[in-house]
């Protein structure tokens, strides 16, 4: 994205303008996030949700770990969220389908929020001419890529998020906001409730500053430390192992 067209477009969000969320189906960070929105009044024109098997993989994996905390509570289904909220919904196997083209085409929706998703791939971008917000589960650009939290354990470096708007590349766009998480939780799964919340938070600030007008960009270096991949079940659990002793030693 050019910085012309980061201007254009910032100076168009000032304007109240519709915008789709997408989101893997009932992806629990997704669906915390979308509540957050709705909570702060930024209701979605529409909700596309991907059901896909590399989705629901992610879902039951983040739902897993979530289960472990003695307060959980099941997130309940987005669809439901939806018609409760009067929120037109529709799901798609892959968000980078000639379907979900379609479906922000025919809504005349020009941005787009995503929640948990893939990497949306370059004709999704260009259908959405405002651009496409992310949220990112840790800080850009030192952590780039899968898994973040978990590469920020196992390398000692700042828990937080980081709103950024999405371009070609994976984690490199402009970024609006970053927030570092106050306190890290010596439980894996209360570091990951935290984020999602904080995620939600972010996303909120950020849509408030933008209709405001008080936001402020920057562009990443182009130059950083490599893209993280995702972590293995293995490296999961010496980060959980690692983030659990850091606690005790505090």
């Amino acid at each position: 994205m050019l910085i012309s067209d980061i201007s254009f477009c910032l100076r168009a969000m000032q304007r109240e303008i519709e915008f789709v969320y997408l989101n893997f189906r009932n992806h629990p960070r997704g669906r915390t996030m979308l509540d957050a929105l709705i909570e702060a009044d930024f209701v979605p024109a529409l909700v596309i949700e991907e059901a896909s098997l590399p989705g629901q993989d992610g879902v039951e994996e983040q739902r897993s770990v979530l289960k472990e905390l003695d307060d959980f509570v099941e997130i309940g289904d987005v669809e439901a969220l939806c018609r409760k909220k009067n929120i037109p919904y529709r799901i798609v196997e892959n968000h980078n389908d000639t379907a979900c083209v379609d479906l922000i085409r025919a809504a005349s929706i020009h941005l787009a929020v995503l929640g948990d998703t893939r990497i949306i791939k370059e004709s999704v971008i260009h259908e959405c001419n405002l651009g496409i917000i992310n949220v990112h589960p840790g800080l850009l650009p030192e952590i780039r890529g899968n898994n973040p939290y978990v590469w920020a354990i196992l390398e000692g470096k700042a828990q937080g998020v980081t709103v950024h708007f999405i371009d070609k590349g994976v984690d490199t766009g402009p970024i609006l906001l970053r927030r570092v998480l106050s306190e890290v939780p010596s439980s894996y799964p209360e570091l990951i409730r935290s984020i999602n919340i904080l995620c939600g938070e972010a996303l909120v600030e950020s849509l408030r500053q933008l209709g405001s007008g008080t936001f402020s960009i920057a562009l990443q270096p182009t130059e950083c430390s490599p893209t993280r991949k995702a972590a293995s079940v293995d490296l999961k659990r010496v980060a959980a192992q690692k983030l659990q002793e850091c606690g005790v030693n505090a």
